[in-house]
């Protein structure tokens, strides 16, 4: 019997985000396309470093929300287009919605309206 061993890890994770305290745009930084497919770690990325600039640990304080709860949320993949990113109600990763939008100010019009 010959036994192989297959070790799959995702591909590094290359991103820029910020926020205008309303909306928090990712940024995909390499022409992978490989980001969607990670988004529930480059969101806990993100959260561990909402934490660090406030100074708090929503694990730890149950009376605190989740850091990206009442964030609307943007992607822009590798292809230049943004797709809107849904949160459960715990602030974690449910989905995306494909905005098809280039533009940045369109985008950030129609994530405002998507629940």
């Amino acid at each position: 019997m010959n036994a192989s061993i297959i070790t799959l890890t995702p591909a590094e994770l290359h991103f820029d985000w910020g926020t205008d305290g309303l909306v928090l745009w990712i940024e995909e930084l390499d022409g992978a396309d490989s980001l969607a497919g990670q988004m529930s770690e480059v969101m806990d990325r993100i959260a561990f470093a909402i934490e660090l600039q406030t100074g708090w640990d929503h694990r730890t304080d149950g009376d605190t929300l989740h850091p990206l709860y009442g964030y609307r949320l943007l992607l822009r993949d590798a292809s230049g287009l943004w797709n809107a990113v849904q949160t459960d109600e715990t602030g974690h990763f449910a989905g995306l919605t494909p905005l098809e939008e280039m533009d940045y100010e369109v985008a950030y019009d129609k994530v405002m309206w998507i629940e």
